[in-house]
Formats: structure tokens, C-alpha cells, sequence
């Protein structure tokens, strides 16, 4: 099972403004807030790896996550968000490589963008989402 969990909130989300796959951006002190709600409330899941998306903001929402969960942070290119060179198709080849990583493997958390999410949820699990709130989360197969 994957967890797919949307970065907490960043200094851009915050104004309103798109990140698109700009890596920068950090989150603000809710952000940090919410990815601490997020680690709370996902230590019964039996996490056994954290995995993150090499945007900075997915970084640190990952990094406080995988300390409450006891566990160390692991960075992916295949979680990040998509970018303007690349089609819907492109996006969802990288989650399959990540989902096809670690299947039938004990849970991994996904810490990744809420487009990378939307695909996932669609591809993985045949559902369709709309816009994922900042460290909101879905599970997969």
C-alpha cells in the first residue's frame, strides 16, 4: 500500500500563487503545523519508509513526518510535480515506476504534489479527486 500525502502548506500556497514543478518554495509555519498533525495522525498506519519529492516543500513536510514516525527521509524525482515539458501521460509513467517499486511492500508513505496525487488516485485506484488540500492524503493498493 502507498499513502500519498500533499505537501503542508508553502510561503506560495500561502499568496495564492502556482508552484508548478518550481522545487524553492517552503512551507510556512502552518505547513509545519499541519505536516506534525499529518505524522500524528499517520503513526497507526505502520509506516515503514518515507519518500518525498525533491521540492523543498515536500522535503521538510517529509522530514517531520518521518521523525515522528521514527524513520529516515528518502527522496524520489518520481514524485514531483509536473512539470511544462511534460504530458498527463509522462506523470503517470513516474507514479507507475514508484507504485511498481514497491508493490506488495509493507506501507510507504508518498510525500508528493496534489496533481502527482490526482494521477495516482486515477490510475491506482480508480478514483477521481479533485484538489487535494494541503497534507490531506489518500491510499492506494
Amino acid at each position: 500500500m502507498i499513502v500519498w500525502l500533499r505537501h503542508g502548506e508553502s510561503t506560495w500556497n500561502a499568496v495564492g500563487r502556482m508552484q508548478y514543478d518550481v522545487l524553492h518554495p517552503e512551507l510556512t509555519e502552518r505547513g509545519r503545523a499541519q505536516a506534525a498533525t499529518a505524522g500524528a495522525l499517520l503513526a497507526d498506519r505502520g509506516i515503514a519508509q518515507v519518500w518525498a519529492s525533491p521540492a523543498v516543500r515536500a522535503q521538510q513536510t517529509g522530514e517531520i513526518v518521518a521523525g515522528q514516525l521514527g524513520l529516515d527521509l528518502r527522496t524520489s524525482p518520481l514524485l514531483v510535480e509536473q512539470s511544462a515539458e511534460e504530458t498527463g501521460d509522462d506523470v503517470a509513467d513516474r507514479v507507475r515506476r514508484f507504485a511498481d517499486e514497491f508493490a506488495g511492500r509493507g506501507p510507504v508513505l508518498a510525500v508528493s504534489h496534489g496533481d502527482t496525487i490526482a494521477v495516482a488516485a486515477a490510475l491506482l485506484a480508480d478514483r477521481r479527486i479533485g484538489i487535494i488540500a494541503n497534507t490531506e492524503w489518500i491510499e492506494t493498493p
